[in-house]
């Protein structure tokens, strides 16, 4: 099978044990240029996800794999669009889920708590990598550290049942963060010359 990574092109057997070497290869071609492996395109099909199970279930009849990559910068870029995309949505579902924790949490309310919780743990890793390409800026490197603490007190109000707290956590600590978070992700789109918009 023939493999386009960058401008090279090599050939690599049709057997299991080329799919190891593949990203090894992979791998190796990128490493100092500034790219990161983002998909695939195999015989015509775009494949992001699971490539290793799609090519050992097609090894024998591949023709062609060409590596797609991104820069690191429209990556981060991609990431920062995510967020903000995210928190314009997650804003007035935290302030009506503030709203039923004072009125008494539904096992609904318990749901959406959670998918709020797995949010916040994305966006914290996510602010993580932001932080790490925007290094020194003051405004952002502080959300991290923020979305740690506030977590730790919505944990500490989880395991007191204090559903009163919880509802005032979401109310006067998430969505101010959320807004501030907001805020900072179309300052820092601005700087990288996309205003609001990706497109």
């Amino acid at each position: 099978m023939r493999v386009k990574i960058l401008d090279q092109e090599l050939e690599l057997a049709n057997d299991l044990s080329s799919i190891g070497e593949l990203f090894t290869k992979i791998e190796e071609k990128l490493n100092g240029t500034g790219y990161i492996f983002s998909s695939m395109t195999v015989d015509g099909v775009e494949i992001e996800t699971d490539f290793a199970l799609y090519l050992s279930q097609r090894i024998d009849e591949i023709q062609e794999i060409e590596v797609r990559l991104k820069s690191f910068r429209v990556l981060m870029v991609e990431t920062m669009q995510s967020v903000s995309d995210y928190l314009e949505r997650a804003r007035p579902e935290v302030e009506q889920l503030s709203v039923e924790f004072y009125r008494g949490p539904t096992n609904e309310s318990w749901s959406k708590f959670d998918q709020l919780l797995e949010g916040i743990q994305w966006l914290l890793e996510a602010v993580t990598a932001i932080e790490s390409y925007h290094p020194g800026t003051e405004a952002n490197s502080r959300w991290g550290t923020e979305f740690q603490a506030k977590s730790r007190l919505l944990q500490e109000a989880l395991e007191n049942s204090d559903h009163v707290l919880l509802g005032d956590l979401l109310q006067y600590e998430i969505l101010p963060l959320f807004s501030s978070l907001e805020k900072g992700m179309g300052e820092l789109l601005k700087a990288e010359g996309y205003g609001n918009d990706l497109n």
